[in-house]
């Protein structure tokens, strides 16, 4: 998976910080679209996740129940307490 970070952002949706070329296992992250450090680290490990579940397909999930399992696998210490 490649990340590039990006300053400036020409896309005409200013609703996500970041945008995942599908099947190219590239994402391009906008820093300023996230409130803090904590946040481009959460999009970071949310895009990996979803990179290792589109690579290796070992479950077939669909597009909500994969967002469940990265919120579930991110917040894990919630989750645990």
């Amino acid at each position: 998976m490649y990340m590039d970070f990006k300053v400036y952002d020409n896309r005409c949706s200013k609703e996500s910080g970041v945008t995942h070329f599908e099947g190219k296992g590239r994402i391009t992250i906008y820093p300023h679209h996230h409130e803090t450090l904590t946040d481009i680290y959460s999009t970071i490990t949310h895009e990996l996740i979803h990179w290792c579940i589109g690579k290796y397909k070992h479950v077939d999930v669909d597009g909500y129940q994969e967002h469940d399992l990265i919120f579930a696998m991110q917040w894990i210490d919630e989750y645990i307490e």
